[in-house]
């Protein structure tokens, strides 16, 4: 609790302590024969009792709720990445309500396969990190950016079509590629975007159809974006190193 508002507390509960003591003192001074000093002094006292009460429960309140937030993330952060992770995921299938656009990216890191295999595991978890973080760099707080398993991404989109989703994909694939890597080989991504409704009637078939979109962007030779539909699957060519 901030400092202004434990003061502003203390001085409403010491205010109704005056008022408890005044009201006590008037109504019952006849029958008990306290003066109003001392009816004063209790009702100061009583606002003191209701003051230390209510930050203590307030203090226990957010103590309860940190722990709480803290469990969730045990459930739902990707350890290594920081990003959601597949149990948050499946939850979003199970709660999702959004009833306006929405866009899925659906991204896999070209070739990582080397870099556990080649330089080692620890090495293909830094990529992975960088990834990450250029990734949750990229987009807004509102979206949603999941670690699906291994060396895939998802991310989600509200209130994003397919022509601005596209242009987040492409923003997010240039960023990789200039991505420092040194000693090891560069790094690139290819990217699948697909949106709703076009793309599916729920957030899974969007998901699906982003999936299948960077499947079709790995076929066309990697380090590339595509889309679902036949507007925007095009291939897009990447830049030369």
């Amino acid at each position: 609790m901030k400092l202004n508002y434990r003061y502003t507390l203390l001085v409403s509960f010491l205010g109704l302590g005056l008022i408890y003591g005044i009201a006590y003192h008037s109504f019952l001074m006849h029958l008990l024969g306290h003066d109003l000093l001392s009816c004063l002094a209790q009702g100061l006292f009583f606002g003191l009792i209701n003051y230390y009460m209510s930050t203590g429960i307030y203090k226990k309140y957010h103590e309860l709720k940190d722990t709480n937030v803290l469990l969730n993330n045990k459930l739902n952060i990707d350890k290594l990445t920081g990003l959601l992770n597949r149990h948050a995921l499946d939850l979003l299938y199970q709660e999702f309500r959004h009833e306006g656009i929405y866009s899925s990216i659906f991204i896999d890191i070209d070739n990582f396969k080397l870099f556990n295999d080649k330089y080692g595991h620890h090495v293909g978890d830094i990529v992975l990190q960088k990834v990450s973080n250029i990734i949750k760099n990229s987009v807004r707080t509102s979206d949603l950016v999941y670690r699906y398993g291994g060396e895939e991404i998802i991310i989600l989109l509200y209130d994003c079509n397919k022509g601005t989703a596209l242009e987040i994909a492409e923003k997010i694939r240039m960023r990789i590629i200039e991505l420092e890597n040194n000693p090891y080989p560069p790094v690139t991504i290819s990217l699948g975007v697909a949106s709703y409704p076009e793309d599916g009637t729920d957030v899974r078939d969007v998901i699906r159809a982003s999936d299948h979109a960077m499947l079709k962007a790995k076929e066309l030779g990697k380090n590339q974006s595509c889309a679902s539909s036949k507007e925007y699957n095009t291939k897009i060519i990447p830049q030369e190193f």
